[in-house]
């Protein structure tokens, strides 16, 4: 290789800044002016873009490029008018809200909402406490989690931290831990409306006409119960819930699915951001606490943080009269 052809190599990095620009949309004109300025001459800046554009892998990228820009200026404008909301931070709080409305505005539109009116109705309401449980349920032996604190993965490695306990050990365990922790947690992966005898609560929930399909709510269904102080991580699920407050407050910190930035650093359905920990900006958060008796619709695809406020019982519905197994997320099949 002569000393000219030397001179004329350029570094692999530059090489991927090119075709990341070309497959942006960025004019070759101005790509080739960058190149030369970094010391690229301009026959070989001129030849490095042919080459790359020829590439079969560049023209195979090309149209899932366009997809990208065309996605990311949809998030933008989503971003931009999220932000011009009178109260942005904030969720709607509604009653007298029909199956219709919610399916039609809430539901197809994506788009959070309290339902103040719709726990109140329940004979749960009022009635579960965690006494009431230890008292009707005592002799059922349920799993929880437990040594959370001790893994900062504590949510997604819920089976290693999963034990059997009966539920009069676990609500005296709670009553006991009176400063709050985040140590155990009945969560609802325990799945044990389905598998034990505290299906029978759902006898205990009457939702509106229309609203789900409560003829299979015990597999689509899930009771959460713990102390003051249990967090679930910001996460996003792929189905619609409809999160019942039965006991206790929670807040809720809830991010739009259009954040896109959160999934950088991503696991599976885990940000690996906190927002607890630190400023979120740019991203938009929505910050509010669930109220006793409280419904929040949680859309599928949106992001959340849950902290327990209080000593919590909680109901998690996602049997929607509709198919609601919505995993936008799964990779693609070979085309």
């Amino acid at each position: 290789m002569g000393e000219q052809d030397r001179e004329q190599e350029v570094a692999p990095e530059w090489w991927r800044w090119a075709t990341e620009n070309l497959l942006r949309g960025v004019p070759e004109g101005q790509i080739a002016e960058r190149l030369q300025a970094a010391g690229v001459g301009r026959a070989r800046a001129s030849e490095l873009l042919a080459a790359i554009v020829r590439s079969p892998i560049f023209a195979a990228a090309r149209p899932f490029a366009r997809a990208a820009r065309r996605h990311e200026m949809l998030a933008r404008l989503q971003q931009r008018m999220a932000r011009a909301a009178c109260d942005p931070t904030g969720i709607p709080r509604r009653s007298g809200v029909s199956a219709a409305e919610l399916r039609d505005v809430f539901i197809a539109g994506n788009i959070p909402v309290i339902l103040t009116d719709v726990v109140t109705r329940w004979p749960a309401f009022g009635r579960w406490t965690p006494a009431y449980l230890a008292e009707r349920f005592g002799d059922v032996v349920v799993d929880v989690t437990t040594g959370r604190e001790g893994d900062p993965d504590y949510d997604m490695h819920a089976e290693r931290h999963t034990q059997s306990t009966s539920l009069r050990d676990f609500v005296a365990r709670i009553e006991a831990a009176r400063a709050g922790t985040n140590d155990f947690y009945m969560v609802a992966k325990n799945r044990v409306l389905e598998r034990t005898r505290l299906g029978a609560l759902l006898d205990d929930v009457a939702l509106p006409e229309g609203y789900c399909a409560m003829q299979r709510a015990l597999g689509s269904s899930a009771l959460w119960l713990g102390p003051a102080g249990t967090v679930t991580p910001l996460h996003h699920d792929t189905s619609n819930i409809l999160f019942g407050q039965v006991y206790g407050r929670k807040r809720y910190r809830m991010i739009a699915p259009f954040e896109t930035s959160l999934f950088e650093g991503a696991r599976a359905m885990y940000a690996g951001r906190d927002p607890e920990q630190g400023s979120m900006e740019p991203v938009l958060v929505k910050d509010v606490v669930l109220e006793p008796g409280e419904a929040l619709f949680i859309p599928v695809g949106w992001w959340h943080h849950v902290r327990a406020l209080d000593v919590s019982i909680s109901l998690g519905i996602n049997s929607f009269p509709f198919p609601n197994n919505l995993d936008g997320y799964r990779p693609g099949k070979v085309a």
